[in-house]
């Protein structure tokens, strides 16, 4: 695009700055025509001849001259509102009608008698007159522009104020005339006959002389002749200055000194006007050049805009621009095609385009069109309903608002494309996605398990085959119990991972938990790798699984071991976090707020890009085969997003591995340390009563023999109506131990409220290997113990004795 020039660079006769040249031409101006004066001195009282015609040639150029001069500062004053182009104005008027009727006072110019006055004074007094204007009226403007400060009138106000200074000049000047005409005879007398040495001997001809004098030195010194105008200007009174001396000394009608002083007189004003009339041309060519730059930026905004429409019908896209204050639109018939329409709609506007989106959308699309005012900018995308065939599409809108000068939105403008398609391929990618995972997932799940149920099946199969051998069978018993004991972590871990896994927080200082932990940390690190904590002692606390968050960290702690085989440093630091509205894109999904923040990173290996972003993934692993299940990331994950967290990892090749794990903090007080050291087997006291409730009857067998050996009397029940009708018998119940998910219409918990109903005491115990949507949507009370599926004799006594332990 071509730069046009701006119409603030553009400056006028009366503020433009005059350049060294000019400078330099008016002074050789000035010179010459004094050095002309100079020389004519001597010969400025010899007689010329007659010029007939001369006066009236002279005055009526003399009028035209001020005349046209005047009209132009009128006109840059109506632009301007400038008070000092007003006195400017009003002194060039002045002039032009003083001229002008002095030419009336001449005798033989429109007969052989004067039509003003009756004798040479009237022409005489009229000649100082307008010689009085120039220096009169450029005194106030010198005085003026002196101090710099800007005079203007009120625009409504400015061209009454023009209209009565022009009639206050004209009442002025007609009063004058009527003094030299009527009263001539009282004035002091300026000549007689041909003789205009009385001009001199009076006095009025020097005051004017020393008048011109005082105007020019002070608009020389009060301004420094900084504009066009004013350098001119003083040019103009420098020349009227050479009129006085030389006309003065001729002291005669048709001296060489009275035709050199009119001819001084009119240079006078022409250069002024000619001074003028070349700032005029110089702005009309400027202003040429600015139509003509314009001209080719409107071209070249054309042929952009033709470019434009090519892309927007090439990328299927419509264009919109919606006038806030008229109503009026503009639009491409590609936008009103997306909304289900075959031709221009004759009207549309914001309420048109919401009325399209579906009501569930609708709320979304309102917002975003009220704050674009304010956010400057629209990225909307929402669901239409189609006019014609009613069809529902995606659409996306994105816009931006105009505003004025004042700030405000007057318009605003954008484009508009049909994503129905996108939105579609979007869908399938996900879900091609999701069941690749799942894939992943069910083979991975099958993978562990094949392994682990081979050892579990070929182990029972030769116990089965020769159980005489008690030392082969313990051996063999151990061996397919350590394989159904890492099937249990997989589950735990996968129920980790999908946030489902039914957690019992407390709140607790992580500190706290990292502390006690380190002997184990430092255990499973090996020698060869330095543990390190840093650790914020003013952490606040938060509320968390203990257990899962010592296995996240665990997992966290291995995985950085074998990432560092030749040894290394493991950091693990601990803080508080402020995250802010603006901390979005460092830190994905996480509300503002109060967060702890623990990181857990390594000197290893590192990971490249492309690893890292898998690095969450389940299943995924770079270990060799049979050295990682993939699972132990994804733990971690599932960990932090299930306690409404997050879970970060940064990684360099060569430059270790960090993962942030960002926990909301808790405003509660942090739980005192568990007592340390085994705890002892709960058995039964006082021959407890266990009713046991489970629809699995291997599970049933296993939890009624264990129960068993832990010294409980145990009723049985498969289902929940078949327990409640046990409760309501004679027979004496002391616990409930429950599965959570059973047949029959009622689970675990719900058959726990029944029960205490019908026996307010009961304690209550429930099991449960499901996830935690199975407690529905307020989760598991906080009163129920929960004993996680798979468990052995200990874990069932552990929680037996919490159970007992309440009241």
């Amino acid at each position: 695009m071509n730069d046009a020039p701006r119409p603030a660079d553009l400056t006028t006769f009366a503020n433009a700055a005059p350049g060294p040249r000019q400078r330099q031409f008016a002074g050789l101006v000035c010179l010459a025509f004094a050095a002309l004066s100079l020389a004519l001195l001597p010969f400025v009282g010899q007689p010329m001849a007659p010029m007939p015609g001369f006066v009236a040639s002279h005055q009526s150029a003399l009028t035209v001259v001020y005349a046209v001069t005047t009209a132009l500062f009128f006109a840059q004053y109506r632009r301007t509102r400038s008070v000092p182009l007003l006195v400017l104005s009003s002194g060039g008027l002045y002039v032009t009608l003083i001229v002008a009727i002095q030419l009336l006072s001449f005798p033989n110019v429109f007969g052989t008698a004067r039509i003003l006055g009756s004798a040479p004074a009237t022409t005489t007094w009229l000649w100082t007159l307008w010689h009085l204007g120039p220096p009169l009226f450029a005194l106030p403007y010198a005085i003026m522009e002196g101090d710099g400060r800007r005079r203007s009138i009120a625009p409504e106000r400015s061209a009454s104020v023009g209209i009565a200074a022009a009639v206050g000049v004209a009442v002025a000047v007609a009063g004058l005339t009527y003094l030299v005409v009527a009263q001539v005879d009282r004035l002091p007398t300026t000549v007689v006959g041909d003789d205009y040495w009385s001009l001199t001997t009076s006095g009025v001809g020097p005051g004017v002389a020393l008048l011109t004098i005082l105007s020019l030195a002070i608009l020389c010194w009060t301004t420094r002749l900084r504009s066009l105008l004013q350098l001119w200007l003083a040019v103009s009174l420098f020349l009227l200055l050479l009129d006085n001396l030389v006309t003065l000394t001729g002291a005669s009608r048709g001296s060489v000194g009275w035709f050199s002083g009119r001819f001084e007189a009119l240079i006078s004003g022409i250069v002024v006007l000619c001074a003028y009339l070349h700032k005029v041309d110089l702005l009309y060519g400027h202003a040429e050049r600015i139509a003509e730059a314009r001209e080719r930026q409107r071209a070249d905004l054309q042929v952009a805009r033709d470019h434009l429409a090519i892309a927007l019908e090439a990328a299927d896209m419509g264009d919109w621009e919606f006038d806030l204050g008229s109503g009026v639109s503009r639009r491409s018939l590609r936008h009103d095609a997306i909304f289900g329409y075959d031709a221009l709609q004759p009207r549309w506007d914001v309420a048109t385009t919401l009325a399209h989106v579906l009501p569930e959308d609708r709320a979304a699309a309102e917002a975003a069109f009220t704050t674009i005012a304010t956010v400057g900018s629209l990225d909307l995308q929402c669901r239409i309903r189609r006019a014609g065939d009613g069809a529902t599409r995606w659409i996306e809108l994105k816009g931006r608002a105009m505003r004025d000068e004042a700030g405000r939105a007057t318009a605003l403008a954008g484009i508009v494309v049909d994503t129905t398609a996108r939105q579609d391929a979007d869908d399938r990618l996900n879900q091609a996605q999701k069941m690749e995972a799942i894939g992943q997932l069910t083979g991975g799940v099958a993978h562990d398990f094949n392994n682990l149920l081979t050892i579990v099946i070929g182990n029972l199969d030769m116990i089965v085959r020769r159980p005489a051998d008690a030392q082969r069978v313990e051996r063999l018993a151990g061996s397919a119990m350590t394989a159904a004991r890492r099937g249990a972590e997989v589950t735990e871990k996968l129920l980790s991972f999908s946030r489902r896994q039914v957690l019992r927080p407390e709140t607790v200082n992580p500190n706290r938990l990292l502390k006690d932990f380190r002997t184990l940390l430092e255990r499973a690190v090996g020698e060869t790798i330095a543990v390190t904590f840093d650790l914020d002692a003013a952490l606040d606390p938060v509320r968390l699984d203990p257990g899962q968050f010592e296995s996240a960290i665990l997992n966290l702690a291995v995985n950085a071991r074998d990432a560092m085989p030749s040894g290394g440093r493991l950091t693990i630091r601990t803080e508080n976090l402020t995250v802010t509205d603006e901390d979005g894109a460092a830190l994905p999904d996480l509300a503002p707020g109060q967060y702890v923040h623990v990181a857990v990173g390594d000197s290893g290996q590192g990971m490249d890009a492309g690893t890292a972003a898998r690095a969450f993934e389940p299943f995924f692993t770079t270990k060799e085969v049979g050295k990682g299940t993939g699972l132990g990331l994804s733990q971690v994950y599932g960990f932090a997003r299930q306690g409404g967290g997050q879970v970060l990892l940064r990684s360099e090749v060569g430059a270790g591995t960090t993962v942030s794990i960002y926990l909301p903090h808790s405003k509660e007080i942090a739980t005192p340390a568990r007592p340390e050291g085994p705890m002892p087997l709960r058995r039964a006291t006082d021959g407890e009563v266990i009713l046991v409730v489970e629809d699995e009857p291997a599970v049933l067998d296993m939890a009624v023999e264990s129960l068993s050996e832990l010294g409980y009397r145990t009723l049985t029940a498969t289902h929940a109506a078949e327990a409640l009708a046990r409760l309501k018998g004679p027979e004496r119940v002391d616990i409930l131990f429950s599965d959570v998910v059973m047949p029959g219409g009622m689970n675990g918990v719900q058959l726990s409220v029944e029960a205490r109903r019908l026996r307010p005491g009961l304690r209550v115990l429930l099991a449960s290997g499901y996830t935690a949507s199975a407690f529905g949507e307020d989760g598991l009370p906080a009163d129920l113990p929960l004993l996680n599926k798979p468990y052995g004799r200990e874990d069932l006594a552990d929680k037996l004795r919490v159970v007992m332990g309440r009241r």
